[in-house]
């Protein structure tokens, strides 16, 4: 072998040996007077079947809610997981800081939305909201929807109901929910809606009780009683914007109670699924939408859902006067879609509150040992 090729043979071990040691660097630091920032916790009791052998992110959130990557999540046993801090990040000792361990699921997800998103997320669907309730009035008002669908509406909706009474667990679950609501919270809904539903509920009283001769006629001969007066009445009242706010203050009142959201959502889960499999429910909607009747309603319904769809996504996902994309958002956004069960970690050094929303959702970490 030549000098010169024995001098490129250790100038290439030279430069492999360098860039092997700037990987260990990178992820362990220097060996030389530094303590690694590292603790052990206590693994949630939901988080046990959840494994990764090269761990989980670990992430600090910043003013304005928008996330950087600090360390790694490791699960150490069935019982204990260890939170290791970058060495190149300067925080408080991991261990006396709190840690969050949230799992990749929308809840999480909307939890750490800030609160000035929130609200604008708040009046998009409201906005949202308001457009459904105008088409829908519209829709049912209609007289093509009288003739061919409000039968077949009613029988699905019927239908549904019956099946998920039929449960006897879902049957206890309305009840407490009926309970609930009766005990807590009906006086305070009537109270609000009567103030506007009065004068409206009058004046279709007084319009059934104006004696015609054909409401005699029917009510002699055939024993009918004519009473559009309240549909209409209900119809107006849902395009009361009075009416309406009191039923969506009334409607996150009731969403803040944690006792009657779980039961409602179990509710709704029961009966938009009787609903939806329901297989003449598909050739209802079916036919709604390529009827010409509700052509133009529905195509500003789908414009306005469309918009609002993109707003409540940008406010979802971006943080910043910017509203630019936040990672820890993304992530567990891809990992929702991918179905994959994941969890991350907040944290959150002393001294610094956490933003609202999330410790209502999620309690910190007991370190191991302690």
């Amino acid at each position: 072998m030549t000098l010169y090729r024995a001098a490129a043979y250790l100038f290439s071990l030279l430069i492999v040996a360098a860039f092997a040691a700037s990987g260990v660097l990178a992820f362990h630091g220097t060996p030389f007077g530094q303590n690694e920032n590292t603790a052990e916790f206590e693994r949630p009791d939901w988080a046990r079947e959840i494994n990764n052998h090269v761990g989980f992110p670990a992430y600090r959130l910043r003013d304005d809610g928008s996330s950087v990557a600090i360390g790694r999540v490791v699960m150490l046993s069935p019982e204990r997981l260890r939170v290791s801090v970058f060495p190149d990040v300067k925080i408080d000792p991991v261990g006396q800081s709190r840690v969050l361990l949230l799992e990749t699921n929308a809840r999480s997800l909307l939890a750490l939305v800030p609160d000035k998103s929130r609200m604008e997320i708040a009046k998009d669907m409201e906005r949202v909201a308001r457009s459904m309730r105008d088409r829908f009035v519209s829709i049912v008002r209609d007289p093509a929807f009288d003739e061919a669908y409000r039968e077949r509406l009613q029988a699905i909706v019927i239908d549904a109901y019956r099946e998920v009474r039929a449960d006897p667990v879902l049957d206890t679950a309305t009840d407490r929910a009926i309970e609930i609501y009766r005990r807590e919270y009906a006086p305070e809904l009537s109270n609000s809606l009567l103030i506007a539903a009065i004068p409206r509920l009058r004046a279709a009283a007084l319009e059934m009780m104006t004696p015609s001769w054909q409401n005699m006629l029917d009510l002699l001969v055939e024993g009918k009683v004519d009473y559009s007066p309240l549909g209409d009445a209900a119809a107006d009242l849902l395009r009361n914007d009075e009416f309406f706010d009191a039923m969506v203050i009334h409607a996150l009142n009731l969403g803040r109670d944690r006792r009657f959201w779980q039961v409602s959502v179990l509710l709704a889960d029961a009966f938009i699924d009787a609903v939806s499999d329901d297989p003449r429910t598909e050739a209802l909607l079916d036919d709604i939408s390529r009827d010409p009747a509700f052509h133009n309603e529905l195509q500003v319904l789908e414009r306005e859902a469309a918009a609002a769809t993109t707003t409540i996504f940008s406010s979802v996902v971006g943080r910043g006067p910017q509203m630019r994309p936040d990672a820890l958002a993304v992530r567990i956004i891809r990992y929702i879609l991918l179905r994959r069960p994941h969890v991350v970690a907040v944290v959150v050094p002393n001294g610094e509150p956490l933003p609202s929303g999330i410790l209502d959702r999620f309690t910190p970490l007991t370190r191991a040992g302690s």
